[in-house]
């Protein structure tokens, strides 16, 4: 008789839940180790004295009629739905995001605008040569310049960008540029024609328009919810289990060396799949990784993320659910009252800054106190927040939020999933797992669906989910 499949899944974050959830109810044995002393990941809650602190945050939005459908059933009573409302401040005027270059040009006044649309004929007269060398990735600066010309990118993309991925348009590689920002003038205006004339599938434009769902105490209940049904399926999570060591055994099983408090344990499975750092994970194998696989682990980068809660007392502060910021210490506001009043007690309210910046520099060092300090003048001047209205300060720091997208990524990236396509029964899957940016509905779609290659491969026919139907 086969041995029952026993699948180790490293992180408790929604790519790894999301798997192990989809696994554990087909009758696979599933244990998850997860680091920290909560589930969730970038798509947990931190509660605090009553406070819930997203890393964000997130609401849970989807043109994926099977997902929504997933994630929604997990609430009784259900969630209601509400319109996404963002806002980005550019030279003091607050614009409907997503931005369109058009939105963007309106706002810049007729002098400002003139020399963008002309900057921008002359870049489709005269495109910006760039060299490319092997194994690099057009850069954002050749990219915006070619797309919107040198006025607008001076103006607007490289600030932003640069201010978002704390790196320079020249290093980074126009991956790092989301796809609806991508679309040219033509292109957005042929969007916006061809929602009036007829249904296409959903463009990331209209993907930010979709209604949105909220739980009451944080995003993170969507990740405790599909813990529960996980375990209530006979899956297990480990929290506080750091892994160490991965070593691939002779027989074919892998084995899992982890550290939980102060203690060293061993786990045996048949097959592993990661959804940890990239980087993390390959320096873990054993046998042990090349040289060349070590150097391009390094060159491998993600953006650290710090959030700062300012609790006070004012309600309705933000005329919108969040606003995004240019020449900011912040790179967005968000007002948690209007995601519900239930994550802050009675007559407070929370607001959430969120810090761009790489790990190891000033931002990720800093206090809660000392990041006050950097924002104070800030809010005050764009009269969002005074000092004397903060009664109290709470932090979050999460060191791998976003893969950096350098213009020679592709290569590096490329080797370290060789390494792991190579060992036998490891895999990786996820945001930080597969250096791949996704929200959380695009995490729970690509999970669900490696879920069922997985156990076809195990000789197991999935079985259909409510609202999930196999794939």
């Amino acid at each position: 008789m086969p041995q029952k499949p026993h699948v180790i899944v490293l992180g408790a974050g929604a790519s790894g839940l999301s798997l192990a959830w989809r696994l554990a109810t087909n009758g696979v044995e599933v244990d998850v180790l997860e680091s920290s002393d909560i589930v969730g990941g970038l798509a947990g809650t931190v509660r605090q004295d009553g406070y819930c602190l997203d890393f964000g945050p997130h609401s849970f939005f989807t043109e994926d009629d099977q997902i929504l459908s997933a994630a929604l059933n997990l609430f009784d009573p259900p969630i209601a739905p509400k319109p996404r409302t963002v806002k980005f401040c550019f030279r003091g005027n607050y614009l409907d995001y997503p931005l369109a270059p058009t939105n963007v040009l309106m706002q810049m006044g007729i002098v400002a605008g003139f020399r963008a649309a002309m900057s921008f004929l002359y870049s489709k007269m005269v495109p910006a040569r760039s060299v490319v060398q092997d194994g690099e990735d057009e850069t954002v600066e050749d990219w915006a310049i070619n797309n919107f010309g040198r006025y607008l990118y001076n103006s607007f993309f490289k600030p932003y960008t640069e201010q978002f991925w704390k790196v320079s348009c020249r290093e980074l590689s126009a991956r790092s540029i989301p796809s609806h920002t991508r679309m040219s003038f033509l292109n957005t205006l042929k969007v916006l024609l061809r929602r009036r004339l007829s249904k296409v599938d959903p463009s990331l434009i209209e993907r930010e328009k979709l209604p949105t769902y909220y739980p009451k105490t944080g995003f993170g209940e969507f990740m405790e919810k599909i813990a529960g049904e996980l375990t209530a399926a006979g899956g297990k999570i480990h929290l506080g289990s750091r892994a160490t060591k991965i070593e691939e055994l002779e027989e074919g099983n892998v084995r899992v060396t982890f550290e939980r408090g102060e203690q060293t344990h061993e786990m045996e499975g048949s097959y592993l799949v990661s959804t940890i750092p990239l980087d993390r994970l390959t320096q873990m194998l054993h046998p042990v990784v090349s040289d060349e696989v070590l150097t391009s682990a390094d060159k491998l980068d993600y953006r650290a993320m710090v959030t700062l809660g300012l609790v006070t007392k004012r309600q309705d502060v933000l005329p919108c659910s969040y606003i995004y910021y240019l020449d900011r210490p912040y790179n967005r506001i968000t007002e948690m009252n209007k995601f519900h009043p239930d994550t802050s007690p009675p007559g407070e309210n929370l607001l959430l800054l969120e810090v761009c910046c790489l790990r190891g520099s000033a931002g990720w060092n800093a206090t809660k106190e000392e990041l006050f300090d950097m924002c104070a003048a800030s809010l005050t001047s764009d009269r969002i927040i005074t000092a004397g209205d903060v009664t109290r300060l709470l932090i979050l720091k999460a060191p791998y939020a976003y893969p950096i997208y350098r213009k020679d990524y592709a290569g590096h990236l490329e080797r370290l999933l060789g390494e792991v396509e190579r060992r036998k029964n490891i895999e990786t899957l996820g945001r930080t797992g597969e250096f791949m940016y996704m929200d959380s509905d695009k995490c729970m779609r690509r999970s669900f669906d490696f879920g069922d290659r997985l156990l076809r491969d195990f000789g197991i026919e999935p079985n259909a989910q409510p609202g999930m139907e196999s794939v």
